[in-house]
């Protein structure tokens, strides 16, 4: 008796395979943030999303997955940040000088916002069973052929300076976490460092 106070069951919405998985790639990340990496577990996340528990296994595998997939964005967004800035340099005809500043400047606004999240989750995803060399790959060994293009290094003497340059930017930040330097103070500092080079 579907009378007029009567209200038919909301239908729910079909959303795509990809826009599901965004979702649930985002809710996991935002609850490492919240709660740290170690909370997370398929089942949670899936209830989080309001989907079963077999769909996040299908999205992600296994909880290694889900971790692998969360570890791969925070890292993609650094790669982004350090692309756009060649991609300026190798347009633009920056200088050189300029375009380590740049790089410097927002490696360290980078490692500030999502570091900690990095570490986490790497962790994390070392305590599901991965091995640490495959989780921590060579970020000097990513890294180093675009150093040797700015500065016009060898490829060895460049993995030293970006070995160097990482290193020094991580320590850097740390100090700016515990409030012992400022964010710019600490550009200055990484800029200073290899003058030299460029």
């Amino acid at each position: 008796m579907g009378g007029a106070g009567s209200e038919s069951p909301v239908k729910r919405r079909r959303v795509s395979a990809a826009t599901r998985k965004e979702l649930l790639l985002e809710t996991a990340l935002r609850t490492a943030r919240e709660e740290g990496a170690g909370s997370l577990t398929l089942a949670r996340l899936a209830d989080a999303c309001g989907v079963s528990k077999p769909i996040a296994y299908q999205h992600f595998g296994s909880l290694a997955g889900l971790l692998a997939a969360m570890f791969q964005r925070v890292g993609a967004e650094y790669e982004e940040t350090v692309m756009e800035v060649m991609a300026a340099y190798r347009e633009t005809g920056t200088a050189a000088d300029s375009a380590l500043r740049a790089l410097c400047d927002a490696y360290i606004a980078c490692t500030l916002e999502n570091g900690a999240l990095h570490a986490d989750i790497g962790a994390a995803l070392v305590a599901a069973g991965e091995r640490p060399g495959a989780v921590f790959a060579d970020d000097a060994e990513r890294y180093c052929p675009l150093v040797a293009e700015l500065v016009g290094l060898d490829q060895r003497t460049a993995y030293a300076l970006t070995t160097a340059f990482l290193g020094a930017a991580d320590r850097l930040c740390e100090a700016v976490i515990a409030g012992r330097l400022r964010q710019d103070e600490a550009v200055e500092v990484l800029v200073r460092l290899f003058p030299a080079t460029v």
